[in-house]
């Protein structure tokens, strides 16, 4: 396997224990983002909601990969018999762990996966679905950005609840434009749906659907994919 680049900027802050105990507040300053955090969620839990659906297991394992600092943990590890949690920083993996035990939900927690998420210590098959939020549109080549939904592809027999930033939102055009008018390009990975879909098919997904958190005031979209292929990326 071709030896993988170095993670971005934002991805290695994480590796700093401060800066990861800092971003566990970060969706809970402001109202805008307090309220945003609660679309998300509610988005988050419906496509949940209809991943499990297509999972026959009667006790199925969960993979959640970033984990971060657990904002999401208890809302998965209390849909499911089994949950993984996966991230390439320890900090993290810690703080998600702690989000379980407050929440009660210790016992449902089976494995933690310290690693990069372009190349994740689990076998093939390993979980029965998968969710992966916020991580894709930190990684600007589209090379970095298969590998993660092949890796996913590959180490889960069911779907997966992903997200994404949609070219196409009212915020990340306005985002661009201001950029451009100062002469600077954008970190963030922007995708229209359908660009998006067509890195899912590329690694043996077929987007379902997608939900738009906010068009004014975030441009993230959940979506919802489901295996459409034997092929793994």
């Amino acid at each position: 396997m071709k030896d993988l680049a170095p993670l971005p900027d934002y991805s290695r802050r994480h590796l700093n224990p401060d800066q990861a105990a800092a971003y566990r507040l970060k969706f809970r300053r402001g109202p805008i983002r307090r309220l945003s955090a609660r679309r998300e969620r509610l988005l988050v839990t419906r496509a949940l909601d209809a991943a499990l659906a297509r999972v026959p297991a009667a006790s199925p394992t969960l993979l959640d990969y970033p984990c971060g600092a657990g904002r999401f943990a208890p809302l998965f590890a209390g849909r499911v018999a089994h949950y993984v949690a996966g991230d390439h920083s320890p900090h993290m993996l810690a703080i998600a762990t702690q989000a379980l035990r407050e929440a009660g939900l210790a016992d449902r927690l089976v494995r933690t996966v310290e690693g990069d998420a372009r190349h994740m210590d689990l076998e093939d098959d390993a979980v029965d679905l998968v969710c992966c939020m916020r991580l894709l549109h930190h990684f600007p080549e589209r090379d970095d950005r298969l590998r993660i939904l092949s890796e996913l592809r590959r180490v889960s027999r069911g779907p997966a609840v992903t997200s994404f930033l949609d070219a196409a939102s009212f915020k990340q055009r306005r985002h661009v434009a201001k950029l451009r008018r100062r002469g600077k390009a954008s970190r963030r990975v922007l995708l229209t749906p359908d660009e998006f879909a067509a890195e899912a098919a590329a690694t043996g997904w077929r987007l379902v659907d997608s939900w738009a958190l906010s068009g004014l005031f975030s441009g993230q979209r959940v979506a919802l994919l489901e295996p459409s292929t034997d092929v793994r990326g």
